[in-house]
C-alpha cells in the first residue's frame, strides 16, 4: 500500500458557526442542480461557481487535441491537462472574487465535483466519481494520455487526493483506489454514494400480471453504448426473441451504428424528462451491462420507477442493488451473453416476480438514494472540515506545471 505523507500541520479549532457556509465548484456536470438543492436544506451555499471551459478555450482544446476519430478526439480533448489547466484558472479567479466580494465572507468549505481543475482553497472537499487509474484499468479507452502526458496527469491527481482537506466517494472500489493507489489516508475519505435526478419521486405504473397486454419491453439508456455493454445486449436480445418471440428492446443514448434487428427500436438522445419517463413505464425489465460504469445514475432512475435491472457488478453498481431483491446480475466475462438471456427470459416470461423486484428496488431508492441521503452520510465531515483551519497551505503548482 501507498504510504501517507506526514501531514504538515495538525488542524485547530475555530469557533463553530450555527450554519456553515459552502462555495461549490463544477464544470457544468448535471448532478451538480440537484446535489446544490440537498446541500441548501442543510448549509449556506454562498455561490455555485463555473470552471468549465469558455468557447475560445474549448476552441484552444479542440486544436491542441485533435484526432482523425470523433471517440479519440473526445477522450483527448476530455483528459487535456491543458484544459485541467485552464478549469483551475477559472477556478480559482471564481473563489478569489468570492473571498474578496465587498460584504462577501469566504467560505467555510469548498464542496468540488470530480478532479479535472484544481483549486487553492485549503479546506477543499472533492467528490469523486472514480479516479484514473480506475479506468485505466477497467476500461482503457477512457485513457487516451501516454508518457509524459499522463504522468503528470496522475501526478496533479495524486497531489489534489492527498493535500484535499477530505474525500468523498461514490464507492467504496473509489475509495479503495484513493487510498491504495494514490495514497489518501483512509479517514479522510468517505463513501456517499449519489442520488437520483428528479425533484419528486415518479408515481409507480401499474406493473401486475392482469394489467393491459403489451409487447414485453426491455429497456437500455446510455449513451457511451460499447462500454454499457450494448452490443452484448443486441446480441443476447435477438436469442432472448426464440423464447419471447414479441419483446422488443428500447435503446436509449447517442445513435450508434448497428444493423437493423426485429424488435429493436433505436431512439437516440431523449432530452425531455417527461417522454423518458414515460419509456421507463412502458418497459418491464432495464438492462445495464456495462463493462464499467462508476454510479450509473440510470440505474438509479429506473429503480425509481419500479423497474427490476438486470446489471453487471461493476463498480459502484453492488451498492446501488440488492442482487436477487431489486437485480439480477451478470458476468462481464465470455459468458455476459448467455446470463443476459437468462436473466432476461426469466423477467419477462414472470412479471408477477418481476413486478416485487421492481417494487423492492423502488424502496431502496427511497431509503438510500436520494440526494438528501447523500448529504446525511456528507455532513459529518463537511461539518468537520468547516471547524478546522488548516496551518499550512501546500505550495500551489505553477501553470507551467499543469499545461500540456
Amino acid at each position: 500500500m501507498t504510504q501517507t505523507p506526514p501531514r504538515t500541520a495538525d488542524p485547530v479549532d475555530v469557533p463553530a458557526r450555527a450554519l456553515p457556509r459552502l462555495a461549490m465548484v463544477d464544470r457544468g456536470d448535471p448532478l451538480v442542480e440537484p446535489l446544490a438543492d440537498a446541500l441548501a436544506a442543510r448549509y449556506d451555499v454562498v455561490d455555485r461557481l463555473d470552471a468549465d471551459l469558455t468557447t475560445p478555450e474549448r476552441l484552444l482544446v479542440a486544436a491542441t487535441t485533435w484526432r482523425p476519430r470523433r471517440t479519440a478526439w473526445a477522450e483527448r480533448f476530455f483528459k487535456s491537462n491543458l484544459a485541467v489547466s485552464l478549469r483551475s484558472r477559472r477556478a480559482r479567479a471564481g473563489l478569489d472574487r468570492l473571498a474578496g466580494a465587498p460584504g462577501r465572507a469566504d467560505a467555510d468549505v469548498v464542496l468540488q465535483t470530480h478532479a479535472l481543475f484544481e483549486s487553492t482553497h485549503a479546506r477543499t472537499v472533492l467528490y469523486v466519481d472514480c479516479t484514473h487509474r480506475q479506468s485505466m484499468r477497467y476500461w482503457p479507452a477512457w485513457n487516451p494520455l501516454r508518457g509524459r502526458a499522463l504522468q503528470r496527469w496522475l501526478t496533479r491527481e495524486t497531489r489534489q487526493y492527498r493535500r484535499a482537506a477530505h474525500l468523498f466517494a461514490f464507492s467504496e472500489e473509489t475509495a479503495l483506489s484513493l487510498v491504495e493507489e494514490y495514497g489518501a489516508s483512509r479517514d479522510r475519505v468517505t463513501v456517499v454514494g449519489a442520488g437520483v435526478n428528479f425533484d419528486h419521486l415518479p408515481e409507480l405504473p401499474d406493473r401486475a400480471p392482469e394489467r393491459p397486454a403489451g409487447p414485453p419491453t426491455v429497456l437500455f439508456v446510455g449513451n457511451d453504448f460499447e462500454r454499457k455493454g450494448g452490443l452484448r445486449l443486441l446480441e443476447a436480445f435477438a436469442r432472448v426473441r426464440t423464447q419471447v418471440p414479441d419483446a422488443r428492446l428500447l435503446v436509449v443514448g447517442t445513435p450508434y451504428p448497428v444493423a437493423a434487428q426485429d424488435g429493436v427500436e433505436l431512439l437516440g438522445r431523449v432530452h425531455d424528462r417527461e417522454q423518458l419517463s414515460r419509456l421507463y413505464a412502458e418497459a418491464d425489465v432495464f438492462c445495464l451491462p456495462s463493462y464499467f460504469d462508476p454510479f450509473p445514475g440510470a440505474l438509479i432512475e429506473a429503480m425509481a420507477h419500479g423497474l427490476p435491472c438486470v446489471v453487471t457488478t461493476t463498480s459502484g453498481v453492488p451498492e446501488i442493488i440488492e442482487e436477487g431483491v431489486t437485480a439480477l446480475t451478470v458476468s462481464r466475462g465470455p459468458l455476459m451473453a448467455d446470463d443476459l438471456v437468462s436473466a432476461l427470459t426469466r423477467l419477462l416470461q414472470h412479471p408477477d416476480d418481476a413486478a416485487a423486484m421492481g417494487r423492492a428496488g423502488r424502496r431502496r431508492v427511497e431509503e438510500r438514494h436520494s440526494w438528501l441521503h447523500v448529504v446525511d452520510r456528507m455532513a459529518p465531515a463537511l461539518d468537520r472540515v468547516a471547524r478546522t483551519s488548516p496551518l499550512h497551505l501546500p505550495r500551489t503548482p505553477s501553470t507551467r506545471e499543469e499545461s500540456a
